[in-house]
C-alpha cells in the first residue's frame, strides 16, 4: 500500500489513516492505521482538518494493517528482552559489558521509533510478570523513547533515554528474590530493601566507562519526585534532569499497566486516571501532559472489554478525558465520559 494525501471531504468509511493526525492546537485525534468510520469523520470535521494522509489501495485489495511489521516488532521485543537478562546478569557478577552489546539492544530497539502505534500494541500484547524485571526495562525504554521523541528531543538525547530504561532498574538483581516476587504486600523493611535498588544499580555501574554519566544518573534518580518525597535521595524538581523527569514517568506507568506477583495490571485508562491525580505533586506536568496525550491516542483500534462485559473497540479517545474513551459495539457507539456507569474493565 502506497500513501496519498486527501481532502477529508473526500474520505471514505473503510479508509485507513496513514499518519497520525494533530489539531492546530496539537491534540492527537488519531493515529496512524486507525480506520476511518462515521464518528472519526464528524471528529476531523469538528477539529476543522482540511487534509490527512491515507493509504492508497489497490482496486482489488483488501484494506488491512501491515502484520510484517508488527510481527518484526514484536520478534525485536523478545530478542531484547533475551539480550538485557544477559547484560544484567553480567553486571551483576562484576563481569566487563561489551559496549556493542548494549549499542546492538539499543539500536535494535530505536530503528522502531516511528511504529508507535504497533509499539505499544506490542506492550500492551506481551506481559510477563515471571520476568517482569527484564520485560519491564524493555517497556520503559520503549516508552522512554516515544516520550522522548514527543518532546521533540534530539536523536543524541532519545539514544541516551532507550539506554536509561533498558539500566534504570538493574539494581532489582541485588533486592532478595523472595521480596521482589512476594505475593502479598510488603512490609516496612522489606519496602526499606526495595528503596535501595537505586542505589544498588548505580553501584553497579559507576566505574565503568560504557554508562554514561546521563545514565548513571537515571539508575540512581529515577524514583526521586518533583515534591521531594522521592527516593534514595529526596531530590526535587529543580535537581532532576530531563532524562530523569522522562524515566519517572515511563517508569510508573509501566508499572501500573503490568501483571505483578501482588496485583493484577491495571488498564491504560485507570493507569492515566491515576497519573493525572499525581502529576503536578510527583511528576513533571509538561512531561506527563505530553506522554499522556500522545499514548493515550495510540490505543484508538485496541480491543477492550468493558464492565457491562460487552465487547468493543476503541473508536477515539479525546483530548479532554482522555479517561473515557469512545467505544464501537457492533453499530453502536458509547461515549464513556457520558457513562458513568460503563468503565473499560481490560484490554483484550
Amino acid at each position: 500500500m502506497g500513501k496519498k494525501c486527501v481532502l477529508v471531504s473526500e474520505c471514505k468509511i473503510g479508509d485507513i489513516i496513514a499518519q497520525k493526525i494533530v489539531s492546530k492546537y496539537g491534540a492527537t485525534i488519531a493515529v496512524e492505521n486507525t480506520v476511518i468510520n462515521n464518528y472519526i469523520i464528524k471528529k476531523l470535521a469538528t477539529f476543522e482538518t482540511k487534509y490527512i494522509w491515507i493509504y492508497s489501495i489497490d482496486k482489488d485489495e483488501l484494506p488491512k494493517i501491515d502484520k510484517t511489521s508488527f510481527s518484526d516488532v514484536k520478534k525485536n521485543y523478545k530478542t531484547n528482552i533475551i539480550e538485557i537478562n544477559q547484560v544484567v546478569n553480567d553486571l551483576c557478577k562484576g563481569k566487563k559489558v561489551e559496549v556493542n552489546k548494549i549499542d546492538k539492544i539499543s539500536n535494535s530497539i530505536y530503528k522502531n521509533i516511528n511504529d508507535e502505534y504497533y509499539i505499544v500494541k506490542c506492550l500492551s500484547e506481551l506481559r510477563d510478570s515471571e520476568e517482569y524485571v527484564y520485560t519491564h526495562s524493555v517497556n520503559v525504554s520503549f516508552y522512554g523513547m516515544l516520550l522522548s521523541k514527543w518532546l521533540c528531543l534530539t536523536k543524541k538525547d532519545i539514544n541516551q533515554i532507550v539506554v536509561a530504561g533498558l539500566l534504570h532498574d538493574i539494581g532489582n538483581v541485588k533486592v532478595p528474590i523472595e521480596i521482589l516476587n512476594k505475593k502479598g504486600k510488603v512490609d516496612v523493611e522489606e519496602f526499606d530493601e526495595i528503596k535501595k535498588h537505586p542505589i544498588y544499580g548505580y553501584n553497579m555501574v559507576k566505574d565503568t566507562s560504557i554508562v554514561s554519566d546521563v545514565v548513571k544518573e537515571v539508575i540512581l534518580m529515577h524514583h526521586e519526585r518533583m515534591n521531594s518525597t522521592g527516593y534514595p535521595l529526596g531530590k526535587d524538581g529543580d535537581e532532576l534532569s530531563i532524562y530523569c523527569k522522562i524515566i519517572a514517568v515511563v517508569d510508573a506507568y509501566d508499572a501500573i499497566t503490568s501483571d505483578r506477583t501482588y496485583r493484577k495490571r491495571r488498564t491504560p485508562f485507570e493507569a492515566f486516571e491515576i497519573l493525572k491525580n499525581n502529576s503536578m505533586e510527583y511528576f513533571d506536568i509538561h512531561v506527563m501532559d505530553t506522554f499522556l496525550e500522545n499514548i493515550a491516542a495510540c490505543y484508538v483500534g485496541s480491543k477492550v472489554l468493558l464492565t457491562n462485559d460487552e465487547e468493543g473497540e476503541i473508536l477515539y479517545v479525546p483530548p479532554h478525558c482522555i479517561t473515557n474513551p469512545v467505544v464501537s459495539i457492533g453499530e453502536r457507539y458509547i461515549d464513556l465520559s457520558k457513562e458513568s456507569d460503563i468503565k473499560v474493565k481490560a484490554m483484550l
